[in-house]
């Protein structure tokens, strides 16, 4: 009997002992962010102990001006996350994939990491460093609530998450309303290729000989992407093995594109060459050469911003005339995304939510990388918001509903489109016809993509 009540009273000893030791029910908690992206960081496996000190490594593509952004962003989740340091890299877009490699072969990758899905998915998602996001959404630690499920898709690669879209753009028709107005037009109502023809004629009969109605999009890599997959189909197969559509595909979009340029209904081939690559700032459009350009969504800001006296909009690009789908635009998705050698996964993907997530944080990012992937943000952000980025986004929404899921570029996709635009300038300089660049385009595809 003794020695149970002994027991018992070390017991007690023992608890008031652990009650001193450990914190309180009133002890506050660990700093979490507003509204829709509270990263809830603070706390600790025990949840009141104070948390372990962290260091993320975190790289990006852009200029100065982006990287003030992303410090501004950065500096903020530092100061509600103080056992949270970030270290930072960034480059310009052409540097930033070379060094990527390097980084990466080295063994040296970041912990967290900007990637283009649609230009490098398919290279990155073969090299096994890219570590699956739906565990960290089934946890809570990533939210994807309110997401549009297109954008979503975006960041999915043979089915897995694995990317965390910073915001998304696609091809779109960017309009010089005034220019069209002045013509005494209006702006098209159009679905197809067709249609679109019929529109660019109106033009052409109205514009004097040295504008154009629009660039020649047969160039844009984007733009035939969209063109087969409205289709239905892919420019290259899943696997990356082989093209993804017919000779009678390429058939139909070169033909009609050589018709436009016959018709004078887009600019002449040496036009395009040269200015292939200029800035905004020297653009046909911003020239005021050509009365409508095809670009990403958020070029229409940029090009607002060159011509602040020009009404300015933008519309779906136009699908081909048998199309499965309204039309077929890729979502460029630049995102985040975590090594999976990082040994801090659970912080790196507190990060990325509250990044994408936090209305404050947004607002400092203003649709740097595109339209954002939560409707909340996006309405959050409206009031506040340059007009042609409300346009984009209304844009987005309209096209989301009726999208094929985003193909990725797989490896050797690159060297792919580089032969297209060769082949496609041999057509369009009268070097060859268009069955013969045709066929000389498969031909070569069909051996890079076997090697």
């Amino acid at each position: 009997m003794k020695r149970k009540q002994g027991i018992a009273f070390l017991l007690a000893v023992l608890l008031l002992v652990l009650s001193a030791c450990g914190g309180g029910a009133n002890e506050p908690k660990s700093n979490s962010s507003s509204e829709t992206g509270g990263s809830d960081s603070g706390s600790s496996a025990s949840g009141n102990s104070a948390p372990e000190k962290v260091e993320l490594r975190i790289s990006w593509w852009g200029n100065a001006e982006r990287a003030k952004l992303y410090d501004q962003i950065l500096d903020m989740y530092e100061s509600e996350n103080p056992h949270v340091t970030t270290v930072r890299e960034w480059t310009s877009f052409n540097d930033y994939w070379p060094k990527l490699a390097t980084q990466v072969a080295g063994n040296n990758i970041p912990d967290i990491f900007s990637l283009h899905v649609l230009l490098y998915g398919g290279d990155y998602g073969s090299r096994n460093v890219l570590e699956p996001l739906q565990p960290y959404v089934d946890q809570g630690l990533i939210n994807l609530d309110g997401w549009d499920p297109a954008v979503i898709d975006a960041g999915k690669l043979d089915g897995v998450l694995y990317a965390l879209p910073k915001g998304v753009t696609s091809s779109a028709l960017i309009f010089n309303t005034t220019m069209i107005k002045n013509l005494g037009l209006d702006l098209p109502e159009i679905g197809t290729l067709s249609e679109f023809k019929s529109y660019l004629q109106q033009l052409r009969d109205k514009m004097p000989a040295d504008q154009y109605p629009i660039v020649d999009a047969s160039f844009d890599d984007h733009y035939v992407e969209s063109f087969v997959r409205s289709k239905g189909k892919s420019f290259l197969s899943s696997d990356g093995s082989g093209l993804g559509f017919a000779k009678e595909d390429l058939m139909e979009f070169w033909s009609i594109w050589e018709e436009f340029r016959q018709l004078g209904l887009t600019v002449p081939v040496g036009m395009t060459v040269e200015n292939t690559g200029q800035p905004a700032e020297n653009s046909l459009f911003v020239k005021q050469r050509v009365a409508i350009d095809m670009k990403p969504s958020n070029h229409g800001k940029i090009y607002s911003r060159n011509l602040p006296d020009v009404e300015i909009n933008m519309l779906r690009t136009p699908s081909a005339d048998n199309a499965v789908f309204r039309s077929g635009e890729n979502l460029q998705a630049p995102s985040w995304v975590i090594s999976n050698k990082s040994q801090h996964k659970e912080e790196a993907a507190k990060l990325i939510n509250w990044f994408v997530n936090n209305v404050e944080a947004q607002k400092i990012y203003s649709l740097e990388n595109g339209i954002p992937g939560s409707t909340a943000i996006r309405e959050a952000l409206k009031p506040d918001l340059h007009p042609m980025d409300i346009e984009a986004i209304n844009h987005a929404e309209t096209i989301s509903p009726d999208l094929p899921p985003t193909d990725y570029r797989q490896e050797g996709a690159s060297e792919v489109f580089t032969l297209y635009k060769k082949c496609l300038e041999q057509l369009a300089f009268g070097r060859m016809s268009v069955e013969q660049a045709v066929d000389g385009f498969f031909q070569e595809a069909e051996t890079i993509l076997k090697r």
